[in-house]
């Protein structure tokens, strides 16, 4: 009897280790299940890590090479920037030195244009007087001038003169003037035959 009720009270322990051992199996198998359902999560992650090391390693490139192209356009921009600055104040000085060529130029201009209207305007007078001694005392020109008194307020502009009193024939006067100065001028040197 003592081995019987031993032999049930072994055959419920066994039954109770059997059902642990089943359940200890399915707790084996969930958890095999867990650890390779992880050992995927792991791959795809490991996959995707190397897949995003790759992009990053590939957009540094990108960026070094980008940098290094931006790097060397802005040495080309600044190469070109300093060229033009130098041409622009090569040209700024050639044109300083136009200005003043021109500026020269029209003063030496206005000069030669003074003389040569103060010579015409001489000559014109020379040819009146002469004309005025040519035709006598009955000369238009004669009367002009003894009509018209001597030019008492100053020079006037003769001949398409602009300042005359400013310029080399100052105090010259007007063509009635320039004649009667030259009569004078006649009368006083001596006669020739």
């Amino acid at each position: 009897m003592a081995q019987t009720t031993e032999a049930e009270v072994l055959g419920r322990r066994l039954q109770e280790l059997e059902a642990r051992m089943v359940e200890q199996a399915k707790i084996m198998s969930d958890r095999e299940l867990e650890i390779s359902r992880l050992n995927e999560t792991i791959a795809a992650a490991h996959k995707t890590e190397i897949d995003l090391r790759s992009e990053l390693a590939s957009a540094a490139n990108r960026g070094r090479s980008a940098s290094e192209g931006l790097a060397k356009e802005k040495a080309l921009i600044e190469d070109q920037l300093a060229q033009s600055k130098a041409e622009r104040t090569k040209l700024q000085a050639e044109i300083a030195a136009m200005k003043r060529d021109a500026e020269q130029t029209w003063a030496a201009e206005r000069v030669e244009n003074a003389l040569l209207r103060e010579r015409i305007n001489d000559i014109a007078a020379e040819i009146a007087r002469l004309t005025a001694a040519l035709e006598g005392v009955d000369s238009p020109i004669e009367a002009m001038l003894t009509s018209e008194p001597a030019s008492t307020i100053g020079p006037r502009p003769a001949n398409g003169e602009r300042n005359p009193a400013g310029t080399s024939g100052e105090g010259k006067g007007n063509l009635a003037d320039r004649i009667r100065a030259l009569q004078l001028k006649a009368s006083r040197l001596p006669a020739t035959s």
